[in-house]
């Protein structure tokens, strides 16, 4: 082995002793390492790596299942001697709950693992110090300035952004910017009758996406003498810090432009009810920073939990289980001969695309796969309107969610469980195997989510504002 070999080995074996305190992505004497101490430092992360990889243990399951053959064999052998056919069951129970023990062990433990994830980060940090420097060039390398080491410091991991949480000062800028809506075609369906009414908008509601859940399975079943187990996945996701404040902030610069479009396109609305109320009473309070107001949305396979919204000032209307109900009878008749009209619009800005492969047997289908990913649309759900209109019944419904291009939020998986990685559950599953049975798999993720607040203020509102425009469009007809 040559000393450079030997140099990177060491630096790792000595950095997996001293404990995952010692391994940081950026660490303070970075500014000093040149091109070759850069490659040497990538060598050793690329050890760490590899130590806490479960790959690793897949390679050495092999030579342990080798190596174990032998007992399982003369332990069979003695089983049935004693007890029958019976032993034999008895004998490969015990090898196959002996092989899983050897092969957990053989793998790498909980702390490499997360030493695993650091290295990596820090791997794809020195890969871009090491263009900085253009070590590509051969030699030292370019000698970079303060400023620029920082720069290469202080940008996001690959994949990952930079995140400003959410805060009302974090979004005021973007709330001041211009709103440019995107193509308003197909976005909505439905038809409002509208010509020669006085309209009232007695709500406007915006729901924001702050967690949910998918999920996924398979039956198990049994066909041509073979039992195939069941399978299920399970992903839930929530936004680590709900600024209700500043999400205020969002809902009435929304509020604002839908005021704003509505005027242009030459459509008379007025806001709230009349004196002697309405067909619907607005009379529930919607979220505030001292009382967030939740509701979960489920869709089959996928929930979502919202936060509702509303402009500074308007209150909610009362909903049940079938929506806003019949509501004034009487009222509904006055304003009818009156030519009056009143509007629910609700709209939803969803943070996370949920995927999923839904149920089946597990003879057709032999797994489970869900994910929520990082995706920003504006929407609503199945049971949801954008506009439900009092007297004439008029609904319109989103033709197709706004989906809105650009990274706004960081999706971190923090938790979770695999039954293929849990050494309780592998021993059930090889004992249920060894029984003629297919075994059950398992898996939930856990992830959390950063919300930038820049970001997630220009996007939620450009996808908002192409609602509006579709909005303004439909009603002026």
């Amino acid at each position: 082995m040559n000393k450079t070999a030997n140099f990177t080995l060491g630096v790792a074996l000595a950095l997996l002793a001293q404990g995952s305190a010692a391994l940081e992505r950026v660490q303070a004497s970075d500014a000093m390492l040149d091109c070759a101490a850069i490659a040497n430092e990538q060598s050793a992360m690329t050890q760490l790596v590899e130590v806490g990889s479960d790959e690793r243990s897949l390679g050495t399951a092999a030579a342990g299942a080798a190596a174990n053959v032998g007992g399982q064999v003369a332990a069979s052998q003695v089983a049935g001697s004693l007890f029958g056919a019976f032993g034999g069951l008895i004998a490969k129970a015990a090898g196959a709950v002996a092989q899983t023990g050897v092969e957990t062990g053989m793998g790498p433990d909980e702390t490499a693992k997360a030493r695993a994830v650091t290295a990596g980060a820090r791997a794809e940090y020195l890969d871009r110090l090491a263009q900085a420097k253009d070590c590509g060039a051969g030699g030292a390398g370019k000698a970079l300035s303060a400023a620029e080491f920082q720069r290469v410091a202080d940008a996001a991991p690959a994949g990952t952004m930079l995140v400003t949480p959410l805060s009302v000062a974090a979004v005021q800028a973007a709330l001041q910017e211009p709103v440019t809506p995107l193509s308003t075609a197909g976005v909505l369906d439905g038809k409002l009758d509208l010509k020669g009414k006085k309209v009232f908008v007695n709500e406007f509601r915006v729901l924001f996406d702050v967690g949910g859940e998918v999920t996924a399975n398979t039956r198990g079943g049994y066909l041509f003498g073979t039992d195939y187990g069941a399978t299920s996945a399970t992903v839930t996701y929530k936004v680590t810090q709900v600024d209700v404040a500043a999400l205020q902030a969002i809902t009435d610069r929304a509020f604002e432009d839908f005021k704003a479009r509505m005027t242009a396109a030459g459509v008379a609305l007025e806001y709230g009810a009349p004196e002697g109320g309405g067909v619907y009473d607005a009379t529930e309070p919607p979220s505030t920073a001292q009382a967030p107001v939740y509701i979960d949305k489920s869709g089959g396979y996928t929930k979502r939990r919202l936060l509702v919204m509303a402009p500074t000032g308007m209150k909610l209307v009362s909903r049940g289980f079938a929506g806003i109900g019949a509501g004034n009878i009487g009222k509904r008749i006055e304003w009818g001969g009156k030519g009056m009209e009143g509007l629910s619009i609700t709209q939803s800005v969803n943070i996370a695309a949920l995927e999923t492969s839904g149920s089946g047997s597990s003879i057709l289908r032999r797994g489970s796969s869900a994910d929520a990913s990082s995706e920003l649309t504006v929407g609503n759900s199945a049971d949801d309107f954008v506009v439900q209109s009092y007297v004439g019944g008029g609904l319109v419904r989103m033709g197709a969610p706004v989906i809105l291009e650009g990274q706004f939020a960081n999706f971190r998986t923090v938790g979770g469980f695999d039954s293929d990685k849990d050494m309780t559950s592998q021993v059930i599953g090889r004992l249920q195997n060894v029984m003629g049975q297919g075994a059950n798999k398992v898996k939930r993720v856990e992830k959390e989510v950063d919300l930038d607040a820049t970001a997630m203020t220009r996007l939620s509102l450009q996808g908002l504002a192409t609602v509006n425009q579709a909005l303004a469009e439909l009603m002026r007809q």
